[in-house]
């Protein structure tokens, strides 16, 4: 019997993106959240006298700024070395763009694959044979899984590849394949890497995306770490999900359905936020607020969101001090009575709410609005405007978003200002 650590995405000194837009965040002292997790990795290799550890691409996040990244890898290769563990990993897509690796020595513990072709290692003491590739560049559309050997017989296999597989949403496409092609292989255990969600694709044979050990923006959110897998036999018999971030990035929903106080709505925010930093064990917690459901409170918690946001990093910073912040409030709730209330009087208030709300969220469609974004992208650097971004405006559905939260704003100062009762 032995255990393996399977790990990949690890984006070593990849910035947490969008941190500095958090008021009082202490962006100083988690921006080394990615080197922090990866010391976490070290530990549990050690701790649980692991027999090798494999890196399914990604260990960096394109060319370094400066060497200090890789004498940090290498002091942690080293640590591992201490205890006699192997680390065997591939490059992917990101590790293609990086130039500064060739000027350092790999770590005599470490063993990276060929981008040229397939290569196979054989740790007899274990019975056990690693397959793998790495990537030649950037942009690899090919089936590198076709070019893999069939399993040696006897043998514990291992295929280590940094693959989109037959895709996933959010990632790219990279050195696409079927799940077919991984199977007629015959090895018992595909160590994939790519998607940053973990994800057991198959059970038989075992087909794994252990996802990133870090999140480092909000669309990486929920618990971020590798897996564990034991291995009896040439079977594997189990396989454990562990957690290695050093800041969790969460999405809440809150159904606020018939709330008609808003001291209730905010009570219920404040329960959720506790509820959240429980199940993040004691780790900084960058939250996502969602409100959703109907409520007669929709058009007020509309017509002023900037205050209402305001309340809501209160109770967070009264709940959470330093360790929680509140990256964006979203007002996804429906309004009941009054709005139906206004829109079926045939009074100008009723035309002009029908009008907002039947405003379209196509970008061609606005009149003026393509030009104040070109006006717009003039003006601010590009980085603004990325995926990582709250205005990501290269994202169709950024527009239908800001143009939704611009009908619920106004339409609910309307209402809130008492309009419906005026003729």
């Amino acid at each position: 019997m032995f255990k393996f650590i399977h790990a990949a995405d690890i984006h070593l000194d990849s910035p947490l993106r969008g941190l500095s837009r958090y008021e009082s965040a202490p962006v100083d002292a988690i921006r080394d959240a990615c080197r922090k997790a990866f010391n976490n990795l070290v530990d549990l290799a050690i701790e649980e006298k692991v027999a090798f550890v494999l890196l399914a691409g990604d260990l960096y996040d394109g060319d370094w700024k400066d060497y200090s990244t890789g004498i940090f890898l290498s002091r942690q290769m080293g640590r591992l070395n201490q205890h006699d563990i192997k680390v065997f990993c591939v490059a992917g897509n990101h590790d293609a763009e990086n130039r500064m690796t060739k000027a350092l020595d790999t770590p005599a513990n470490m063993k990276i694959f060929s981008a040229g072709k397939v290569e196979t290692v054989k740790l007899e003491e274990l019975s056990t044979v690693i397959h793998g590739r790495s990537f030649k560049r950037r942009h690899i559309d090919e089936n590198l899984a076709a070019g893999f050997c069939e399993a040696e017989k006897g043998m514990f296999n291992i295929g280590l590849l940094h693959t989109s597989l037959d895709g996933r949403k959010g990632h790219a496409n990279y050195a696409p394949c079927s799940l077919d092609d991984l199977v007629s292989k015959g090895y018992q255990y595909w160590a994939l890497g790519h998607i940053h969600k973990q994800e057991i694709v198959l059970e038989d044979p075992f087909v794994v995306f252990p996802g990133c050990i870090q999140g480092r923006h909000i669309r990486e959110s929920g618990p971020k770490g590798c897996v564990l897998v034991t291995v009896e036999d040439e079977t594997v018999k189990e396989i454990e999900n562990i957690p290695l971030d050093v800041l969790r990035w969460t999405q809440i929903e809150i159904d606020v359905t018939d709330i008609e106080e808003r001291r209730d709505v905010l009570e219920k925010i404040r329960e959720t936020i506790e509820q959240e930093r429980t199940s993040a064990e004691d780790r900084p917690v960058a939250m996502r607020i969602k409100l959703i459901g109907a409520t007669k409170l929709s058009d007020q918690l509309a017509a002023f969101p900037e205050k209402f946001e305001q309340q809501i990093k209160a109770i967070g910073a009264e709940t959470a001090g330093d360790t929680l912040w509140i990256e964006r409030v979203e007002n996804r709730t429906q309004g009941k009575y009054d709005l139906e209330a206004a829109l079926d009087n045939h009074t100008a208030l009723g035309k002009l709410l029908k009008s907002i709300i039947s405003t379209p969220d196509d970008i061609d469609q606005i009149d003026g609005l393509a030009d104040k974004i070109a006006e717009l992208r003039q003006k601010l650097p590009p980085q603004a405007f990325g995926v990582e971004t709250i205005v990501d405006l290269n994202d169709g559905q950024t527009i239908k978003r800001i143009t939704r939260d611009a009908q619920k704003m106004l339409i609910g100062r309307i209402l809130s200002a008492g309009g419906e009762n005026e003729n």
